[in-house]
């Protein structure tokens, strides 16, 4: 009996991280060979030149490149995915549709306001200052050119991530837990993915809330928009000094805290909004 306990555990596990472990070998060897591909390039001429000297958004195109390409083998899952949760939530409620626009503007304020309050939050605790690796991280991104920094960090990062986190590992792990338990742990895990103190904490408060109201809206798109705009946000708020000393200041951080607490509040109350 317990040997049949242990298989049937090994087996839920290896069905929740598959699909990670796949988008990350496969991320991993396009990252490789492509960064391989622009050193050799960069040898030497005008070209060479060009990239050394525009390191950083070399490099995090090469990552959203690689990024894409490791969704592309997802996406059957996914479509399975996607269709097992819609009839999960049919057979749970018949509530229909409607209030698109009303969850669109939510999403956006709640990610917004979540967003800075966690930055500022984690700034005036110190945490921002005593993590050089996190520093190495904020200085790569927000050394890539704005444009180009926009398009990636705003469109690319939050679908494929979403993808991944939301659309699978979370979709995976409600088939065999509570769906709130569901909601902890993939938030958890997206903060462990990415790799240091600060956006561990970042990341595994904003997966908890992105986890959150997918269950609460039942569409992918709502987890993508909020991680799209609270990327966003960031990006641009760390572009300008005068907007950072604006806000990065305790009453800031109540005042966004406070309008977080009010956009979860609303969003309990009007479940299902689309």
């Amino acid at each position: 009996m317990n040997t049949l306990k242990n298989n049937r555990a090994l087996s839920q596990i290896w069905d929740v991280f598959q699909p990670f472990l796949l988008y990350y070998v496969v991320y991993s060897a396009v990252f490789l060979v492509l960064i391989f591909l622009c050193r050799e390039a960069g040898q030497g001429g005008i070209f060479g030149e060009w990239i050394f000297d525009n390191a950083d958004t070399v490099t995090e195109l090469v990552s959203g490149v690689a990024m894409l390409t490791g969704i592309l083998p997802l996406l059957p899952m996914l479509r399975k995915e996607l269709a097992e949760h819609k009839r999960s939530v049919k057979t749970r409620d018949e509530k229909g549709e409607g209030g698109a626009v009303q969850a669109v503007v939510l999403t956006t304020a709640l990610a917004v306001s979540s967003s800075l309050c966690l930055n500022v939050l984690l700034a005036l605790t110190g945490m921002v200052d005593s993590s050089a690796s996190y520093q190495d991280v904020a200085r790569q991104q927000y050394g890539v050119v704005f444009g180009v920094g926009a398009v990636l960090f705003g469109l690319i990062s939050p679908v494929t991530e979403e993808i991944v986190f939301r659309g699978l590992v979370f979709n995976r792990l409600r088939r065999y837990y509570p769906h709130m338990a569901a909601v902890v742990v993939s938030g958890v895990l997206f903060g462990i993915y990415h790799g240091n103190a600060v956006q561990g904490v970042y990341g595994g408060c904003m997966g908890i809330l992105m986890a959150y109201l997918y269950e609460r809206m039942h569409s992918l798109f709502i987890p993508c928009l909020f991680h799209g705009a609270a990327n966003l946000t960031v990006y641009a708020a760390a572009q300008s000094a005068a907007v950072h000393r604006l806000i990065f200041t305790v009453p800031g951080c109540v005042i966004f805290l406070a309008v977080s607490a009010a956009g979860i509040f609303l969003v309990e109350r009007r479940k299902n909004l689309i």
